[in-house]
């Protein structure tokens, strides 16, 4: 019994999830006009080695306090309807692992 817990431990010790890490998100066009629509892009990769973690479906969200956010087809894309007031607005996109692994960037658009 003491060599089936002292296995089950060390496959389950070995596990490690590393999170999500987001390589880029982009805008564009920025700056866009009043009312404008933008397209949004966040790639992220997981660099999980092991064989349990290795193939984990990656969440993505978008944030915007200002403006309408719609996910596209993949959730990766999106487009931001801009406001019809000028200014700078922050859109963050969050990247998230089936083992609660979280990556947030956020950028930055002008409206003008």
């Amino acid at each position: 019994m003491p060599s089936l817990l002292l296995a089950l431990f060390m496959m389950t010790g070995c596990i490690r999830n590393y999170e999500p890490v987001i390589s880029s998100i982009s805008a564009d066009p920025n700056p866009v006009s009043l009312g404008g629509i933008v397209n949004l892009s966040c790639l992220a990769t997981d660099d999980d080695d092991s064989s349990i973690n290795k193939n984990e479906t990656l969440s993505y969200e978008w944030f915007s306090a200002v403006g309408e956010v719609i996910v596209g087809e993949t959730s990766n894309l999106a487009t931001w309807t801009a406001p019809m007031e000028p200014g700078l607005y922050s859109i963050s996109c969050s990247v998230s692992d089936e083992s609660y692994g979280l990556d947030i960037a956020t950028i930055e658009i002008t409206v003008e």
